[in-house]
């Protein structure tokens, strides 16, 4: 049977990035996944995805975003395209909302440059944005989108090149440790192509994390978020990528859109709200008539000139902790094993300082950046059992 330093379940964002910066190290690494990624059946995908520093969700998690920029530059630098664009980012809602006060919080505590701009002048700089007083926006000019299929290939072209043994479409089965009585056994994985053994585990499987520590009973949902472009139907180059920057707009408590500007396939927005529950595998990815008339509804009040042909709509998988902040730890009774369910809808952008994280994680049950606010404990019962 093989064996390797460490093995990777899941090889989409934060897999993909673990990967690569444990080949980096020269570690003797294998990833796992059951599909191809890049691909459109689990969370990164369709396009962009946006990049800020202002974070309103905590300003805890600015020090690990800058770490990101930092490594998407790499990155960028390794592949020979830029796949990052800086296109400033607008963060738009009530003054006691959660948006803009968290926002304000992080940039003010960070000392990012910023601009608070109320609705008027709000619709002075953006003629297509359409916000009604009172509400006001934070605008960071340094934030952005990523180009999240290239920045997902080029993670594993990168893992692949140091050396990293990747494997697609090979779901894996279970996984267990070869001595339950030792808390730091080596793994056994077992895949649709036989069996490996690793020191260390890696989980990165997104929706399907929770699959493989059932037996901690994590309180992960997953849900089923839509995305879709518009063709503006009038002043379409107000909508184009120096025009308008990347935005995020709270209509009610915890409930936002979100957007880009046309980048050539039209105006994409959607929804970063709580929905229901779904499988991760054989969801209904279908695309209804009350979701776009949902979208509709929002474009009407929003942004008018965008609300035009529907071009096209995909569906996406957020993967949440009730909180809401991501899920980066080892396990609780075997600490050669690293869980991560880093998404609540919105990790990508922190993919590679994840990925950096995790190896450090794994290799020396640390890591340089503060992940206190991450850790299991939060969400594990106490007593929880050991195995998977």
């Amino acid at each position: 049977m093989d064996t390797y330093d460490v093995a990777v379940i899941g090889l989409g964002a934060m897999g993909g990035a673990a990967a690569w910066r444990l080949a980096r190290r020269g570690v003797r690494v294998i990833g796992f996944d059951r599909y191809r990624p890049p691909h459109a059946l689990g969370s990164s995908h369709g396009e962009s995805r946006a990049i800020r520093e202002a974070y309103y969700e905590d300003p805890s998690y600015v020090p690990l975003v800058r770490r990101a920029y930092e490594l998407w530059d790499e990155l960028s630098a390794a592949v020979g395209r830029p796949l990052l664009r800086r296109t400033g980012a607008i963060m738009i809602g009530a003054e006691d909302g959660v948006l803009v006060p968290g926002a304000r919080a992080s940039a003010e505590r960070h000392d990012i440059p910023h601009e608070v701009l109320d609705a008027a002048e709000i619709r002075r700089r953006y003629p297509v944005m359409a916000p009604r007083d009172p509400l006001v926006g934070v605008l960071e000019q340094r934030a952005g989108l990523l180009d999240v299929d290239a920045c997902v290939q080029a993670q594993l072209d990168q893992a692949a090149r140091h050396g990293a043994e990747l494997r697609f479409y090979d779901p894996i089965e279970r996984w267990r440790p070869l001595d339950m009585a030792d808390a730091e056994s080596p793994v056994e994985i077992v895949g649709s192509r036989g069996s490996v053994v690793a020191d260390r585990l890696i989980l990165t499987a997104g929706a399907w994390n929770a699959d493989f520590v059932r037996r901690l009973r994590l309180p992960l949902t997953v849900t089923r978020q839509v995305m879709m472009w518009f063709r503006p139907r009038a002043r379409a180059a107000a909508f184009e990528p120096g025009a308008l920057p990347v935005w995020l707009w709270e209509r009610a408590w915890q409930d936002f859109h979100y957007g880009f500007p046309n980048l050539g396939q039209g105006f994409k927005l959607g929804n970063h709200h709580p929905a229901a529950e779904v499988a991760p595998t054989g969801y209904d990815r279908a695309v209804t008539a009350g979701d776009e008339a949902e979208i509709r509804a929002w474009l009407a009040e929003t942004f008018p000139d965008a609300n035009g042909e529907l071009l096209r709509a995909r569906t996406c998988l957020y993967t949440r902790t009730p909180d809401a902040h991501f899920l980066l730890d080892l396990h609780p009774k075997r600490p050669n094993i690293v869980i991560a369910s880093p998404c609540s809808g919105h990790g990508f952008k922190f993919a590679p300082a994840i990925g950096e994280a995790l190896a450090d994680l794994a290799l020396e049950r640390r890591s340089r950046h503060d992940l206190r606010l991450f850790r299991i404990g939060r969400l594990v019962p106490p007593g929880a059992p050991a195995g998977g």
